[in-house]
Order: structure tokens, then sequence, then C-alpha cells
């Protein structure tokens, strides 16, 4: 499972006991809970600190825990931390932990009959693309279409379509979906598509030509001969996704048939693995789109305190201006040497003063012919 660390709890962990306290918890040494901490943003106490302790000397206090800021997929572990009594054991999905111990119960032990009455769908088609099959490079029977791939020799073909209906049985009895995909028949576990194919491997050798072929070339004639030849080896794979979600052999020890279970606490180890891969995914990607829409957020108010601060010091510099207008008016208009004004001077002064408060943002709604838009026409 996908867990979330708890950095208030880690903060209060190592600021109330040491580090080699704390570690095992986490199923980590010193060294790496002090690197944990600081991929989380927990400031951890000075080196020195629980010796000062221990003496009764005064110590730093507990730093307050800041906002975090970092990659979010730090933030997160795919398991609950191990146990501290067994510090070394492997974490697995408790999914996944379901199927494994499932599987491992004799009682749900998957028997392969040795006859089979009623053919699972996918397998009953199977069985009629190897009436007439495809002949492969090592010169194998191969099923046809996009099925089930079966390619083994006449002599496994019973046992092949036996372990494949048992199989597919037993998948969809667990709750499992068995469909037919784009290129062959699938499992769906946990949402994760595995493709199946029942195979058995060649014994390669360099080809020996025939007594007639050799007999020919002695006479001149023309002949092609391949460099290999294939033998069937008269073991039994089954293979989810080509080998990658899960392969079981006939060993020495052990034929197919006795690890079809084997089999699917693989398949469910691979889908379970991917299903974890997105959901951590998933949640970085969630936490991603959290912390940029709180970037944007805080981006949003500091571009409207830009502009509430350009409009302030515009109307600063505005109301600058007018009282400039108004000084310099007053000033004219009290001039020792002017007694008189002429109309001109006085149309000046009420003008000047007009457009002064049009300029003024401590006088709104002043309307001034300034204030148009004139659009002359084409």
């Amino acid at each position: 499972m996908v867990e979330r660390y708890d950095r208030a709890k880690l903060l209060e962990e190592v600021w109330s006991e040491p580090v080699q306290v704390v570690a095992p918890r986490y199923g980590l040494s010193d060294v790496g809970l002090k690197k944990l901490c600081s991929r989380l943003q927990i400031p951890t106490p000075p080196r020195g600190h629980w010796a000062k302790v221990k003496a009764g000397k005064r110590v730093s206090l507990r730093p307050k825990l800041c906002e975090y800021t970092g990659h979010p997929g730090y933030l997160y572990r795919t398991a609950a931390p191990p146990s501290a009594q067994d510090p070394v054991a492997e974490v697995v999905d408790s999914r996944l932990q379901r199927v494994l111990s499932f599987e491992q119960q004799p009682e749900n032990k998957i028997v392969v009959p040795e006859r089979i009455k009623v053919w699972h769908p996918v397998v009953a088609a199977a069985r009629e693309a190897l009436v007439r099959p495809i002949i492969d490079q090592r010169g194998m029977p191969q099923t046809r279409g996009n099925g089930l791939n079966i390619s083994v020799s006449a002599a496994l073909k019973s046992r092949a379509l036996r372990v494949a209906d048992t199989l597919l049985k037993a998948l969809e009895k667990r709750g499992y979906i068995v469909q037919q995909g784009k290129h062959q028949v699938e499992v769906v576990m946990f949402g994760d598509a595995l493709r199946l194919r029942l195979y058995e491997p060649s014994l390669r050798s360099d080809y020996v030509p025939s007594a007639a072929q050799l007999a020919e070339k002695a006479k001149g004639g023309w002949s092609y001969w391949p460099k290999w030849q294939f033998t069937p080896s008269g073991r039994l794979q089954v293979m989810a996704d080509d080998g990658y979600g899960g392969k079981i052999t006939d060993s020495d020890r052990h034929s197919v048939e006795q690890q079809i279970n084997k089999l699917v606490g693989l398949m469910a180890t691979r889908a379970v693995g991917f299903l974890v891969r997105n959901e951590r995914q998933a949640i970085e990607d969630a936490e991603r789109q959290r912390v940029r829409e709180v970037a944007l957020e805080r981006k949003r108010r500091q571009d409207a305190e830009k502009q509430r601060l350009a409009k302030l010091e515009v109307d600063a510099q505005n109301w600058r201006r007018a009282q400039v207008i108004r000084e310099y008016l007053n000033a004219l208009e009290e001039s020792p040497e002017r007694h008189e004004h002429s109309m001109e001077q006085l149309e000046l002064l009420r003008w000047g003063r007009a457009k002064a408060d049009w300029i003024d943002p401590l006088k709104p709604g002043v309307v001034d012919v300034l204030d148009e838009e004139i659009v002359i026409p084409r």
C-alpha cells in the first residue's frame, strides 16, 4: 500500500529521542533517517544535542515545521515500515499477501485432471487451431490467429491443453478475467492484462543432411541446407507476458502441473506491482497538482499586489502632479506684479484648476474631454 509520511509525527519523534532509537521504526539506519528527514524538510537536532540533554545543559528549542516545498514523491512510501522486532523483514503489499497466502494453502492446490469433459471455450478454440496449425521456424506446430498461444510438439499437445484448461478455469474461479486481447488471450489481474503462452523449448544442433541430400550434392545438384536443426525438448513452459509476468517450467523435480499455484502467485506479483506503481504515480500527480495550485494561487496574489502597488504609485504621482499644478496656479494668481488679471489669465486659472482636479485621484468622478476616446472615421 502507498502511505504518506506524517511529517509532524516524525518531527516529534526525532526531537524526543535520538535518531538511533527512532530509525528502526522506519526500517532505516540513523544515517538513512537523517537523509529521510532532509528530503522531507524536517529539521533534526544538532550534533551534541543529546549529550547536553543528558548533562542538564540548555539546548536548542524544537523548531516549527515549515510548509513542504520539495518533490511530492518524497512524501510517500509503498508499504508500512518493518516492525522494530524484525527490521530486515521484506514488506509485501497486503493485496498480494492475501493472494500468496491463498495459493500456499493445501486445500487451494490446483490439480490438472487426466481427462477434460467440458473444455474452456478459449482452450476449445486452441484445440481446433492445432488440428491445422502453422509451423514455426523450428518446425513446431503453433496455434493460429489471436487466441491462446500454444507452440508445442505433438507429444506435449494433450498435456498443454489440459494445463491451459485447468489454469484458465482456476483463474476465473479466483475472480480474475480471461478475455480476448488485441493479439492473444489475456488474464486481467488487479487491472493489469497479462498475455498467456504455452511453449516447448527446442534443442538446437548443427544441421545433419540426410543420405539423399548428400547423394544429390555429390551429383552436383543444387540444394539448400539450413544451418541448424531443432529437436523438441519435451519440457513444457507456461509464461505470462513472455516470462516477465511469471514462468513455470518442467524440471527434473517438479512438473508444470505441480507449479500452477506458483504461476498464479507470480502473475499476481507483477500485477500488484504495476497497481502499486500506478497508485503511487496517481498520488504523486495529485500532490504535484496541489503544489502547483498553491503556487498558482500565490502567484495570483502576488500579481494582484503588484497591480495594486502600481496603481498606488500612479495615483501618488498624479496627486503630486495635481499639487504642483495648483501650487503654480496659486503662485501665478498671487504674483505681486499682477494686480489685475485679464480674461485670458482668469480662464487659464479656471482651466488649470479643473485639469488639476481631473488628475487628482482624491477627486473621483471628475469628467473631462480628455476621457473621451475619439475615433476618426476612415
